[in-house]
């Protein structure tokens, strides 16, 4: 193997195993809800997929919304600008829980953002689940 090939092979693994790669999960919440789970970084780059999936769902006449943001390590402000979009989007109508590690990083954003006085926070799915129910 040449110094080229050994760079690119480096390259290769370094793309595939990236820890802090964008993913979003979601399950049906009877009845007309939806739990969002996201992991890894939401940013620029990523959030325009949460939008996407926010904005079909509220479209389609959901609801009720979870959004589990206990797995993402990293989050800037085009993201809050996403999650309190989707909430000003279902109105007086809907309800949405946004599910935080409040001992990490995106709590201390959200809290500079001055966002736990306009969102309710959730410190569990379980726990919003359960606020979206009662």
């Amino acid at each position: 193997m040449n110094a080229k090939e050994r760079v690119m092979s480096r390259a290769q693994n370094t793309t595939t195993e990236l820890p802090h790669a964008f993913q979003l999960a979601e399950e049906p919440l009877e009845p007309s809800g939806l739990v969002l789970a996201i992991s890894g970084e939401l940013d620029i780059s990523t959030a325009p997929g949460l939008r996407e999936r926010l904005d079909a769902a509220i479209d389609s006449g959901l609801r009720r919304l979870v959004i589990d943001l206990s797995g993402v390590s990293f989050l800037d402000s085009v993201a809050l600008a996403v999650i309190v979009n989707a909430k000003r989007r279902l109105g007086d109508q809907g309800r949405m829980v946004v599910v935080v590690d409040r001992r990490t990083y995106v709590m201390l954003v959200f809290e500079c953002s001055g966002l736990p006085s306009v969102l309710e926070l959730a410190d569990t799915r379980d726990e919003a689940v359960a606020r979206l129910d009662g």
